[in-house]
């Protein structure tokens, strides 16, 4: 089994650090076996077990102990993370845990390490199949890759090739001591319900069916890579400055459509939409008049349109825009709903660099009906008029903050500073520069 461990490991001639993955039960017990063994052949060095204390189980504290005591005989340094993983709002309790414990593991991974768990084949098959009933897609039905990237290294998963049933011939063989988590043998939970109700029925009548059903994962990891190949090609004549072009996109087919939207926000780390959020996206939102402001929103996502482009962002968050705010310019200023405000020094141009430090001003929002004279012209415009000239994007507008000295409007982050209130020439500047949340 070891030489199978290292037969994977040794693809990653870069990894100097192990991390095991280490919850004591029998998949991981054989992982941490066979670790410590290739580190008696010196194939591998630097091997540290990491366990995860849920608090979900009366047994947990059992565990722990048990988990350190095998550590301790193999002499393999122990970790024990303590996480809360009671689920939130619209999380089940296995993804609940699940998230919790990545969370907690990505702590450590850093370059050059890696995170090695104890998945085998009997998990690839019932990860596929679950897969397969949620409806997924290519990328779904990949399952788990045997590598991936993990915080700033990688997670390998050495045992995917193996059986369940082999694993446990192995711990017999050298005696290994595991413990048995009772909520495995629950069948409310669809891992469960799979592993003891559907795959011995499925091996019975097909006894081929973990070796088929993981290559035909691996088929799938491979056009799922084929057309992550074609998102990037599409992504390139479509992406302008992070957002999508309309037309460009247009000239693709549907299915390419997609395809490249779904790439577009996993490259952003943003979840997909449903098939039904995706074709509002495309027949609603790219059809839109140029003028309009449709939106699709689902799990904290907003798709947006402004003009011939497509923006994707985090769920805009609350913003009062009624707030005044003392500012007087030392320091960068956080603004709840609104972003970062702050100010760069520069020469013959931007605002007075005199009013640095000046008592009354104030951040203020657009209430509607502003007018100002821009530096340099010589007529008032309507605020609205030069945000829509500067290009800012609709759902934006109430949000770009207004620099006031009493009641002057006398800069607009990012868009301009008010005539009689700009550097002169010869004299030092300040850029007023806006980060949107």
């Amino acid at each position: 089994m070891e030489n199978l461990v290292w037969n994977r490991l040794s693809r990653f001639s870069e990894i100097k650090h192990y991390y095991i993955a280490f919850s004591g039960g029998l998949d991981s017990c054989v992982l941490l076996h066979c670790m410590a063994r290739l580190r008696e052949q010196s194939f591998v060095t630097s091997i540290t077990a990491l366990h995860v204390h849920h608090g979900l189980s009366d047994d947990a504290n059992d565990w722990d102990r048990h988990c350190q005591s095998l550590c301790e005989q193999l002499d393999i340094p122990y970790r024990l993370l303590k996480v809360n993983a009671l689920a939130k709002n619209g999380e089940g309790p296995e993804a609940a845990a699940r998230n919790a414990r990545y969370l907690a593991l990505a702590d450590f991974i850093q370059a050059n390490d890696a995170l090695l768990t104890a998945h085998h084949q009997n998990d690839q098959a019932e990860t596929l199949l679950l897969q397969l009933m949620r409806g997924s897609g290519v990328s779904g039905l990949a399952a788990m890759p045997e590598s991936c990237c993990f915080s700033k290294g990688l997670m390998i998963r050495p045992l995917l090739g193996v059986t369940r049933e082999q694993l446990s011939t192995y711990a017999t063989q050298h005696n290994l001591d595991w413990v048995e988590d009772t909520s495995n043998l629950d069948t409310r939970f669809d891992r469960n319900y799979l592993r003891h109700e559907i795959v011995p029925r499925l091996q019975a009548r097909w006894p081929g069916t973990l070796k088929n059903v993981a290559r035909s994962a691996r088929h799938m990891a491979d056009a799922d890579a084929l057309i992550d190949e074609l998102a990037t090609i599409d992504l390139k004549q479509c992406e302008q400055a992070f957002q999508l072009s309309i037309p460009a996109l247009k000239q693709l087919s549907e299915a390419r459509q997609r395809n490249v939207l779904r790439f577009w926000l996993k490259r952003q780390s943003l979840s997909v939409p449903t098939d039904s959020q995706m074709k509002h996206i495309l027949n609603d939102v790219m059809n839109a008049r140029e003028d309009a402001n449709p939106c699709v929103k689902w799990a904290e996502v907003e798709i947006r349109r402004h003009r011939n482009k497509l923006y994707a962002m985090k769920t805009l968050p609350c913003h009062d825009n009624s707030q005044q705010l003392a500012w007087d310019l030392s320091a960068s200023l956080l603004i709840t709903g609104s972003g970062l405000l702050s100010v760069r020094s520069y020469n013959d141009k931007g605002l007075d660099a005199s009013l640095f430090n000046t008592e009354d001003l104030s951040v203020r929002f657009r209430q509607g009906g502003e007018r100002l004279i821009p530096a340099g012209r010589h007529h008032h415009h309507e605020l609205k008029a030069l945000l829509q000239e500067a290009n800012v994007p609709l759902w934006l507008r109430d949000r770009i903050p207004l620099l006031y000295l009493h009641d002057n409007l006398i800069a607009v982050a990012n868009v301009c500073v008010c005539e009689g209130w700009q550097a002169k020439a010869g004299e030092p500047g300040l850029s007023l520069e806006w980060s949107p949340e």
